[in-house]
């Protein structure tokens, strides 16, 4: 009999296991992560794509190329295609990023084959028809315009032009004209040359069998879906970052500003990257770190402040963002900057570091609890390439990493010099 009036035994965890997935190719060369995880007669499938806004020769062609696949193909209409996935229970989400489009198919094991049939006809044969194209673009346009006049899209956009530059897919962003100049002919062509078995990994999740590995090479392997001959050139581009470290944007009928203090930085492979993450936490990265306690609990000036560190393949961002009351934004940035200061010159205390160490440990445990969250770590160690000890690497640091460590990571990429700050309202 379980006895609820005493607590459970408490154990820390001293290590992490590693994902267990096992990989194997379909004839098409087209790599299958699968990881067999959980009770629920459920499945997640994933097709990832190394695409993303990256691979773009307009702005908009990556997101507007992936949420069209559902509009209609050769063997169904948009109609069909969401009756026909409501009836057998099934969900699938869009998702485009800088570098990478995600297709991720939700479905109950006993529908798999029938959902992963209507997946592959939306991709392997997409109509991408005129009228749903000019839908799309009507209400993406309605939506861009009312997003717009918010402060804190304002601000982002320009934080990342001030960044990265206005050319560098980092810092570049849709403006008015582009959804003018948006044609079905770029959808298709985006289509041809990113969304192909030639830049595709599948990561399969939940009650996985060997008949799912036969069903995936039916409907995906060499003789329903081939390489495509067409070769994508990469393009390295230079980041240019703006002359001036601080920009102000008023506006006049603006009730609160939009702050943004930050810079370019390292990414997932750099050696310091888990030390950082945690120096981060300390700062902003939790709600009860130092900005949250001094600039919300203390002066009252914001609702909430964070900071966190974005990484790219080719590189990384840090970003510490808020909106604050206008009359105070000047107070608010110096106390931001007294805190990073102090991050710098005072060691971080004992107490403070084990509770973040605690809250970072647990993060991460749950990030392995169950087969759909185990297919989210899986997909991030994929799209970095990444190898599977990244994570017990990382763990190890949360675990063993002191003060003194903290406090070099600070000196070298905390200097106030080295950030920019934008403030839009």
């Amino acid at each position: 009999m379980i006895h609820r009036s005493q607590a459970p035994d408490f154990k820390v965890l001293e290590t992490l296991a590693p994902i267990p997935y096992k990989v194997h190719t379909l004839s098409n060369a087209v790599p299958v992560y699968s990881i067999q995880a959980g009770e629920l007669q459920v499945l997640k499938i994933d097709f990832i794509f190394n695409a993303g806004e990256y691979y773009q020769h307009k702005p908009l062609v990556s997101s507007a190329t992936l949420n069209l696949l559902s509009e209609g193909s050769s063997s169904f209409t948009a109609e069909e295609c969401a009756e026909q996935l409501d009836f057998l229970g099934s969900y699938v989400y869009y998702n485009t990023s800088k570098q990478s489009s995600v297709i991720s198919l939700y479905c109950l094991e006993k529908h798999a084959e029938q959902s992963v049939k209507i997946v592959h006809e939306m991709l392997k044969n997409p109509l991408f028809l005129q009228e749903k194209l000019d839908t799309y673009i009507a209400k993406k346009q309605q939506q861009y315009m009312i997003e717009r006049e918010k402060v804190e899209v304002a601000a982002q956009k320009l934080f990342a032009r001030t960044l990265f530059g206005t050319q560098h897919p980092y810092g570049k962003s849709a403006e008015p004209e582009d959804f003018l100049n948006l044609t079905r002919n770029d959808i298709v062509k985006y289509h041809s040359k990113n969304l192909q078995p030639n830049y595709c990994n599948i990561l399969i999740s939940g009650a996985f069998q060997e008949k799912h590995g036969v069903m995936l090479e039916t409907y995906f392997g060499e003789q329903s879906w081939k390489q495509t001959p067409i070769v994508r050139e990469y393009t390295a581009f230079a980041m240019q970052q703006s002359a001036e470290q601080k920009h102000y944007v008023e506006r006049d009928n603006a009730v609160q500003t939009a702050l943004r203090i930050g810079k370019p930085i390292i990414n997932v492979h750099h050696r310091d990257y888990a030390a950082l993450q945690v120096l981060n936490t300390i700062l902003g990265g939790y709600f009860g770190s130092r900005l949250m306690s001094n600039i919300r609990e203390d002066k009252g000036y914001t609702y909430g402040i964070g900071s966190g560190i974005v990484p790219y393949k080719a590189s990384g961002c840090f970003v510490i963002a808020s909106q604050v009351k206008k009359e105070v934004r000047s107070q608010a940035a110096e106390e931001v900057y007294k805190e990073l200061a102090r991050l710098r010159t005072e060691l971080v205390p004992t107490e403070e570091l084990h509770s973040v160490r605690n809250y970072m440990l647990a993060t991460m445990a749950r990030n392995f609890d169950g087969c759909f969250a185990l297919s989210d770590s899986c997909k991030f160690l994929m799209e970095f390439e990444l190898t599977n000890d990244y994570y017990q690497n990382y763990w190890n640091t949360i675990r063993c990493i002191t003060a003194q460590e903290l406090q070099r990571i600070a000196n070298e990429y905390f200097q106030e010099d080295s950030l920019f700050e934008v403030c839009v309202g």
